[in-house]
């Protein structure tokens, strides 16, 4: 079988000259390939000046809330008495709290030493008060349990499965199983009565003992407590409504009293405002990075001298140092304790910031949340970034425009590729006719000198 390849017949190095020819050929297409890298690394600096942004307006946002200056901490002397929380709208001071009584549940309960046996039939339970030692049912429609009847725990499931306002236990006391039956919510108007065929008969004002076929184990009842000295009963042991702003979790009922103490808390509002700054001066230092240039090695970053990224900056270093007028205390952030330095960052002077933060009349949170006629600080700037980042905000603009040429360059790469591959389909076919033409004419002359060679020597003769 013969064997043919460009280059042998002739002894040419066709493979080396068509990489040599098809690497001038590409010139324009390495061209655009890295305008196409220099169009990628531009949507890449502008993702990175995107998240720094939405990190700076996450930060923003989380001062546009007058609540975040005027929070409150509240702390109980006796944590095993009650606990509280405090809002905004608390008022600082001291409170003397004393917990009579926590607020219950009814529980009611089978005998204890007669294990109950349930009939078929039906449950009735009805929801009422203990009223001048009567019990007065509160004129819903009493919820009922259909059972099909079997064994005390099958009816501790038919009583669950039914929502009936009571949930069901079973307890084995060593005696004899119970059947336990509890009101859902805490409060004395949460008392309710059991009736039925199903042989479970019970008021709540009835006077019962352990040994009767149903007692009480225990009454429904209010919390009762004295605030200041002021009598209060409420029907739950979570109570928001007795202290403006200020929410009790009552947890024991001891003899004494204990403290709650409600201060002013401007932790929070610090912590964000020096969020804010860090996140700003971490905007800075990003576009630092991507806007640099290094004189001694003469070489640029990806965004220098991109009148985009000097417009996000210039915009917001303008925010920062605009006075707000019309708000009733502090109007620039330079009053408060916070500037520019020659840098472009900002700096925190702590001790000035507490300052005005402690200081009513500086009125940090309208500085940076506003007023109902005037928009804060915080709000301008999230305002501001938003139309940088929005669909058709400044660097959506921007980018629009970049993914747009990197479309057009993907087409002409593709067309210039198709070009590329019909160029050395043609350079092939006229290497691989001149290799064919050369190996011939080496035939041929090969030939012609074998022949020559056979030629009979011509001698000449003296005479």
């Amino acid at each position: 079988m013969a064997i043919s390849a460009a280059g042998i017949g002739s002894g040419l190095d066709v493979e080396g000259l068509i990489t040599s020819l098809m690497s001038l050929e590409q010139r324009p297409l390495v061209q655009l390939q890295a305008k196409e890298s220099s169009f990628q690394a531009k949507l890449s600096a502008y993702g990175q000046l995107k998240a720094s942004l939405a990190t700076l307006q996450s930060s923003a946002s989380a001062l546009t809330k007058t609540a975040k200056f005027s929070a409150t901490t509240a702390t109980v002397a006796d944590p095993t008495i009650l606990s509280a929380t405090s809002g905004a709208s608390a008022t600082a001071g001291n409170y003397t709290i004393k917990v009579n009584n926590l607020a219950t549940t009814q529980r009611t309960a089978t005998s204890a030493t007669n294990e109950f046996v349930p009939a078929a039939g039906d449950l009735t339970v009805t929801f009422g008060s203990i009223i001048n030692g009567g019990f007065v049912p509160d004129g819903n429609t009493p919820a009922t349990v259909n059972f099909a009847g079997g064994t005390l725990e099958d009816l501790r499931d038919a009583i669950n499965d039914s929502d009936v306002g009571v949930s069901a236990s079973v307890i084995n006391n060593g005696t004899a199983k119970q059947l336990v039956l509890t009101s859902a919510s805490t409060g004395a108007d949460q008392a309710f009565s059991l009736s039925g065929s199903v042989g479970l008969n019970y008021l709540p004002t009835d006077t019962t003992t352990a040994s009767d076929p149903v007692y009480g184990v225990q009454a429904a009842g209010n919390a009762s407590l004295e605030v200041d000295g002021i009598a209060v009963s409420r029907s739950k042991n979570v109570i928001d409504d007795v202290i403006d702003g200020v929410t009790l979790n009552l947890k024991s009922a001891p003899s004494a009293a204990t403290t709650l103490t409600i201060a002013d808390d401007k932790s929070g509002a610090k912590s964000a405002i020096e969020g804010f700054v860090t996140s700003f001066n971490n905007l800075v230092a990003t576009i630092k990075s991507l806007t640099a240039y290094d004189a001694e090695k003469d070489t640029a970053a990806t965004l220098t001298g991109d009148a985009t990224t000097r417009s996000v900056q210039n915009q917001l270093r303008d925010l920062l140092t605009t006075s707000i007028s019309g708000l009733p205390g502090a109007t620039r952030l330079g009053e408060i304790g916070i500037t520019l330095t020659s840098t472009g960052t900002l700096s925190i002077d702590s001790e000035k910031l507490q300052a005005a933060l402690n200081d009513p009349t500086e009125d940090v949170g309208s500085l940076f949340a506003g007023t109902d006629s005037v928009d804060g600080l915080a709000k301008r700037v999230s305002d501001r970034i938003d139309s940088f980042l929005d669909a058709d905000g400044l660097i959506s603009s921007r980018t629009d425009g970049i993914n747009s040429s990197l479309k057009f360059l993907s087409k002409q790469e593709d067309a210039f590729n198709l070009r590329l591959e019909k160029i050395e389909a043609r350079y092939r076919a006229q290497f691989t006719a001149l290799d064919t033409l050369i190996a011939s004419m080496n035939q041929t002359s090969t030939f012609l000198t074998q022949q020559l060679a056979n030629l009979p020597t011509i001698q000449s003769s003296s005479n």
